[in-house]
């Protein structure tokens, strides 16, 4: 037997699945909407009828008969032996859509998402394939809707602005607005715009993924270089990522990568070089410098599970990367000067971009075959090492 707050339950589902306002924005109907329910058999009725009798007296209290709005209950005659005919609930029918609303508590947002869809018909018609797939999103931000679709208007006029959000100058919109709400702007966007006003290649947030989708300007990571080969007044630079073009002044051949700030500032001399540093995971945003591709690549980092999987990053954009001093023998020299790397904090994922020998060095660090949380941190590795390993004629200067 069922209760109101069963019966609520129930009703409410057409609501919180978005079914309902799909089909009202499609045109269709749901009503009369009835409510399924078991209704008492006759050994219920038999050992329980006074219990039987409340729920019919409750389900009763309940309906429009009484209350002047919400579920109508249709009943049904039954013979029982013992007890003779009854009438019994049959059919929990709700009329219409106002009926329903109110018994469901839905009428202030139902009457929210009317005004909505009105105002996006009018304004912006193009996101309309948005209300109907997440109705219940739209409600979620009903009262920034006017806002979001000042925002989508102006990209539509002003596709690609090549500003910064701070400078979008929309009536009634702030930076921060937009800030707050890249996510669901994002989706608009994509409808609101035609295909050639915005980058579809880029997915996500991270990254500054909406910036570079919608063509804004951001802050971009900076870029501190050394050139190894120079006898020129500036010779350890940071600049913006765009900015990061080949230096004219040296024939660069050979660019390496370390993790570690003090390693790239004493990096031995080398001909026709430069060093990258400082970087960590933002290597992978070295992806974008095309000049980077024609060059040799050598990286330097940590002999623990995050030093290898920085390095299949980069490799992952550069194929042609080589490891220095991330192997077994570096490693078994300095055992003495070894550290643990944070649990919680470790790579234990699977790599793809690893050679042979380094494969099973990564693998024997994540499985803790040498020693719990084995960690070599490049800064560690003694300087005489990266002077061996850079001893070679055609590359010291």
């Amino acid at each position: 037997m069922i209760t109101q707050k069963e019966l609520k339950k129930k009703a409410t589902r057409p609501w919180s699945t978005g079914g309902f306002l799909r089909q009202w924005l499609a045109g269709e109907t749901v009503f009369p909407l009835e409510i399924p329910f078991s209704k008492p058999s006759g050994r219920i009725l038999t050992s329980d009828f006074g219990k039987v009798r409340d729920w019919i007296a409750m389900l009763q209290r309940h309906s429009s008969s009484v209350k002047g709005s919400g579920y109508r209950l249709e009943y049904k005659t039954v013979n029982h032996k013992q007890l003779g005919q009854q009438r019994l609930p049959d059919r929990i029918v709700f009329e219409s859509r106002d009926d329903w609303l109110g018994f469901i508590g839905c009428k202030d947002a139902f009457r929210q998402f009317d005004e909505i869809t009105g105002l996006t018909k009018r304004q912006l018609p193009d996101v309309m394939p948005f209300l109907s797939d997440k109705p219940l999103k739209v409600i979620e931000h009903a009262d920034n809707w006017p806002n979001l679709i000042r925002v989508c208007r102006y990209f539509q006029i002003r596709p690609h602005p090549d500003r910064y959000i701070r400078q979008l100058d929309i009536q009634g919109v702030d930076t921060k607005f937009i800030e707050s709400y890249k996510s669901i702007l994002s989706e608009l966007l994509t409808l609101a715009l035609e295909d050639d006003d915005f980058d579809d290649s880029v997915t996500g947030l991270a990254e500054n993924g909406f910036e570079r989708r919608f063509g804004l300007r951001f802050d971009e990571p900076l870029i501190r270089f050394r050139l190894l080969d120079s006898q020129g007044p500036v010779t350890d630079m940071s600049v913006p990522l765009s900015q990061f073009v080949e230096p004219t002044e040296q024939n660069i051949s050979t660019v390496y990568i370390t993790e570690n700030k003090i390693n790239g500032l004493t990096f031995p001399n080398v001909k026709d070089a430069m060093v990258i540093f400082g970087l960590g995971y933002g290597v992978r945003s070295l992806k974008s410098v095309e000049w980077l591709q024609g060059k040799k690549i050598i990286y330097w980092g940590d002999i623990d599970t995050h030093g290898f999987s920085i390095l299949s990053a980069v490799r992952h954009s550069f194929p042609q990367t080589e490891s220095l001093l991330m192997d077994q023998a570096t490693l078994d020299q300095h055992k003495h000067l070894c550290v643990q790397e944070s649990e919680s904090k470790r790579f234990t994922g699977q790599l793809n971009n690893l050679t042979v020998p380094e494969s099973a060095l990564f693998t024997a660090l994540k499985n803790n075959e040498q020693a719990d949380n084995l960690r070599l941190e490049q800064e560690r590795v003694g300087y005489s090492f990266i002077i061996q390993a850079l001893k070679q004629p055609e590359h010291t200067i």
